[in-house]
């Protein structure tokens, strides 16, 4: 015990030895104008703009005064009907094929970003399927993709889960209470999806055990422009003996039809967040955006109800009459 007690005491003093201090300048001024924006069809149209601030600053917002925003959307031109801290709204919700295009003078600069929005997935209520039959239980999710005809397509598919109810913590013995939403993990071997995600240099989720697992999957209608594509996920179902019953988990399909210029953000993000990026250099952030930082990229998106679970069995599956959120 005093040889474990010594070892503890000996590498706390060497952690010690080594620690050193950064300084950090808490007053360095506003210097940057960000421009974030992502027209969603059928979603009322709304801009954030700001400063960059210091990551520690609990305000969370820095407005630019001064400042005059115009959008212009098929040739028509809008100004913020209302605001919100950084946040300016239009009464404006954008449609499917539209061009929209914004400006904005502060002070002596001016921000300018173009983009459009993309046309809806097309998609049938998925299928949804519960197998208890094997090792693990596991969720099969089938929908066909019947994508536009010469239209350049680039999809996001990811699966959110929204955790509620209480939860043990067996170290510190507590009872928390839970109520989340995450993206989950999930299967595809679907070959053309996988190809055209590697067409677009996106990494599959372990993509160096060469297993199909992905927290989002974005790829192109490169291998299927045109048709209708039969498409199938699986979620592994497993069960956290921690959780205090009935506790519930509510999966979620999104199906998310973006811009060229918002596929390459996403998927810096992802190089971002990735394991590489603990080891190497971080890759800049794509922006669009000329004048400042930030996005400016349309969407449109479908959501679909897939399952609700509690005590690890089925309680609730989507209606096939409910219409999908959109």
């Amino acid at each position: 015990m005093k040889r474990i007690t010594f070892l503890i005491v000996t590498i706390l003093l060497t952690l010690t030895s080594c620690e050193k201090v950064i300084n950090i300048d808490t007053t360095i001024s506003e210097s940057e104008l960000v421009l974030n924006a992502v027209p969603s069809a059928e979603k009322q149209f709304f801009v954030n703009f700001s400063y960059t601030h210091f990551f520690l600053d609990t305000s969370n917002y820095h407005p630019v005064p001064n400042m005059d925003m115009v959008i212009t959307v098929n040739g028509n031109e809008y100004r913020p009907s209302s605001t919100h801290r950084c946040n300016y709204f239009f009464d404006y919700t954008p449609q499917p094929d539209d061009s929209i295009a914004i400006r904005v003078v502060a002070g002596n600069r001016t921000v300018t970003a173009s983009t459009y929005v993309p046309r809806f997935p097309q998609i049938t209520a998925p299928n949804v399927r519960y197998d208890s039959s094997g090792t693990f239980n596991l969720l099969h999710i089938e929908f066909p993709i019947t994508d536009h005809p010469n239209y350049k397509n680039y999809y996001r598919i990811y699966i959110t889960q929204h955790d509620s109810g209480a939860y043990y913590h067996p170290f510190l013995e507590y009872l928390d209470t839970i109520d989340t939403v995450r993206t989950t993990t999930f299967f595809c071997f679907d070959t053309a999806l996988i190809a055209g995600a590697q067409s677009l240099s996106s990494g599959l989720g372990v993509s160096e055990f060469n297993v199909p697992i992905f927290s989002q999957l974005l790829t192109s209608d490169s291998l299927f422009d045109g048709t209708t594509h039969p498409t199938s996920l699986q979620i592994m179902l497993l069960r956290d003996t921690n959780e205090i019953q009935p506790f519930i988990h509510q999966y979620e399909l999104t199906i998310e039809c973006v811009t060229p210029e918002r596929m390459q953000y996403l998927q810096a993000i992802e190089a971002n967040n990735g394991m590489m990026s603990l080891i190497t250099e971080p890759p800049a952030m794509y922006s669009n955006v000329n004048g400042a930082l930030g996005i400016f990229a349309g969407t449109a998106k479908k959501k679909y109800p897939l399952i609700t679970l509690a005590d690890g069995q089925v309680v609730a599956t989507p209606s096939k009459n409910k219409r999908a959120k959109k």
